[in-house]
């Protein structure tokens, strides 16, 4: 019973726990450490749409399939694709990256599409990473990472995060615990 408690105790404490969760999001550095954007009119800037490995895709990931929503259509965008092998936009309906190799990252973090674009105004956005218009396969209705357990390329749901531009601070996301999860533990 002692045990039990310890870890009930130790569970509610830890809250969240950011290296097991594996999600795709929007970011203004390559750490993935900024989900907010500001930006003055009429000028150039970079965000990033980055892989968070964890959980299932710990080892890395050989793909991805995703969209993001909310991007302003006033912009003018540059999307860049960290591969060669990359089809559809992820900024209009999505798209689809695969690499050649396993893609480990640096710390947790894969670069998926770096976007370079002109702000001609600086109106509040919120960029929402979602699941492909036309997902690859009927079975995952979400964004998604492909493993790198070659043959079988296993495909997983993932967390798909926000990016604020000119807003309110947005937090980088982590996985929550949740009560159900904790009792989980004990059964």
């Amino acid at each position: 019973m002692k045990i039990r408690i310890a870890l009930l105790l130790a569970a509610l404490c830890l809250g969240s726990d950011p290296a097991s969760a594996q999600s795709i999001g929007v970011y203004w550095d390559p750490a993935a450490a900024t989900c907010n954007g500001n930006n003055a009119p009429n000028t150039l800037n970079r965000m990033y749409i980055l892989g968070i490995r964890g959980g299932a895709a710990s080892a890395g990931l050989t793909g991805a399939e995703l969209r993001v929503d909310g991007f302003p259509g006033n912009w003018f965008p540059t999307v860049v694709p960290n591969s060669t092998v990359a089809i559809g936009s992820v900024l209009a309906g999505g798209g689809n990256i695969a690499f050649q190799t396993c893609q480990t990252g640096t710390g947790n973090v894969i670069l998926l599409y770096t976007v370079d674009y002109f702000a001609v105004d600086s109106q509040t956005s919120v960029l929402t990473v979602l699941r492909h218009n036309t997902p690859s396969s009927p079975n995952f209705q979400c964004p998604l990472m492909v493993l790198c357990d070659s043959p079988v390329f296993t495909k997983v749901c993932v967390t798909g995060s926000t990016g604020i531009v000119n807003g309110p601070p947005c937090t980088v996301a982590v996985e929550t615990t949740s009560w159900s999860r904790v009792k989980d533990l004990f059964n």
